[in-house]
């Protein structure tokens, strides 16, 4: 079901959303900006001329869903929900034609890991990389999620990660320990991603780790898959919420405190979309609200550790480093974004972890560009995302920093992607904030 919005009736074409909008800014396209799209949404709906398929299709696939406009909007106009319903009814038409996005698409939601790992190693052949033109990840370490479900907690053993820098966990074979047992504070379940999962395994790693460091007690099903977010930028319902169902089925039952994500999109996806495309007919809607209500960032949750009087772990790092964050768009337009500290006041939530890393010296970026990643959007417009992504370069080179922190796994994706930006001798890292955290927990003092 598509649910209804009429909001377009709300939009009075003012522009405030054109300086915001990432698709619209390379090239100034009236057609690819958020005021555009919501006139042909008007006109889809009004009594006029039919406007061509082909026409809205090629306006709706441009937008990134970043929900940078309904940031500045003073009507409420609910742009990203009208663009995703577009899509949603334009997917019939293209569903039977084969692209590369609805390969890749294939692979997420089948959980097929092997596949998907093998494909970004082909794809990094020089070669074929050459010949299409476009950069891909390329997985680090071995897949995330186990054969079976897991439990993490404060007596985990330890060993080397693959990469040797810092701690990994293994999982030991444990049962669930007594609530309040003075060990474990909470009890969380952990929602890695597919990306978290399949790509970069190691930050579910570290997640898990930070967690189980400030005494919370972790467990990762194996059935979770991918949050469906790609799902619903290509249009494909039907798929979002069979992934949505098998998700909270996934942490259903395990009478967890809270279930906490790594990922920013992930966080967005099933926190302010699953309640969107569910109702009362659908067999499994209390599953999917309790899940969705559970859910939190893990920002958040480090905050709400804070607010029950819970003292962070403080961490140091080896060497003093100098780093920009980059707030993803799915982080910043959540209602919970609030700044407090002092970076937090310089990048909102995640500033609570960065004021807990000694060495860690945060450095601002001018305007928070849009990174230009947006689902499957960095797949199938990937010329107009990578000079989205040269914007976002332009702000970045300014502060200089010696590694560039993020929090999401598309911004992740396209941050890393520097290739035609920067020389090779220039390459400036890309990690997530939980990871450094991580690192610093392991530094003796």
């Amino acid at each position: 079901m598509i649910s209804e919005n009429k909001s377009y009736l709300n939009c009075v074409h003012c522009g405030k959303c054109l300086p915001v909008c990432p698709s619209y800014n390379i090239g100034y396209n009236e057609f690819l900006s958020p005021r555009g799209r919501v006139r042909i949404v008007l006109t889809d709906y009004a009594d006029g001329i039919p406007l061509r398929a082909g026409k809205v299709r090629e306006s709706m696939s441009a937008c990134l869903l970043c929900g940078r406009c309904e940031q500045v909007c003073p009507n409420d106009v609910n742009i990203v929900e009208l663009v995703a319903n577009e899509k949603i009814k334009l997917y019939e038409f293209a569903k039977k034609s084969f692209s590369s996005d609805k390969l890749a698409l294939n692979i997420l939601k089948n959980k097929r890991e092997i596949l998907l790992r093998t494909a970004l190693k082909i794809a990094n052949i020089p070669f074929l990389k050459k010949l299409s033109g476009r950069n891909s990840p390329m997985p680090e370490g071995k897949s995330f999620i186990g054969s079976r479900d897991h439990i993490f907690n404060a007596d985990t053993a330890v060993m080397l990660s693959p990469s040797g820098n810092h701690p990994a966990l293994r999982a030991p074979l444990l049962e669930r320990r007594g609530v309040n047992d003075g060990k474990n504070i909470f009890k969380v379940g952990y929602f890695s991603g597919c990306v978290f999962n399949g790509v970069y395994p190691q930050i579910s790693i570290d997640t898990v780790a930070s967690l189980t460091k400030n005494g919370v007690e972790v467990f990762v099903p194996k059935m979770q898959g991918c949050c469906g977010l790609p799902f619903i930028s290509s249009g494909d319902l039907k798929s979002f919420k069979e992934l949505a169902v098998n998700n909270a089925l996934s942490f259903k039952g395990k009478k967890l405190d809270y279930i906490v994500t790594s990922c920013a999109s992930c966080s967005y996806s099933i926190n302010k979309l699953y309640p969107k495309y569910f109702n009362e007919n659908d067999e499994n809607l209390a599953e999917i609200l309790d899940f969705s209500k559970k859910l939190t960032g893990i920002w958040s949750f480090f905050n709400e550790l804070k607010k029950h009087g819970i003292e962070i772990k403080k961490g140091k790092l080896d060497n003093e480093t100098e780093a920009v964050f980059h707030i993803p768009c799915h982080l910043s337009n959540m209602p919970d974004f609030k700044p407090a500290s002092t970076y937090e006041k310089l990048i909102g939530e995640p500033g609570l972890i960065a004021d807990n890393i000694a060495g860690l010296k945060l450095k601002p970026l001018k305007y928070n560009y849009c990174c230009g990643n947006g689902g499957m959007f960095n797949v199938r417009h990937y010329d107009l995302s990578k000079k989205i992504t040269k914007r976002k370069f332009e702000e970045i080179k300014e502060a200089a920093p010696q590694e560039i922190l993020t929090s999401c796994s598309g911004c992740m994706f396209s941050l890393k992607d520097q290739g035609g930006i920067l020389k090779h001798s220039q390459a400036i890292p890309v990690s997530h904030l939980i990871s450094i955290y991580a690192r610093s927990l392991t530094v003796e003092k």
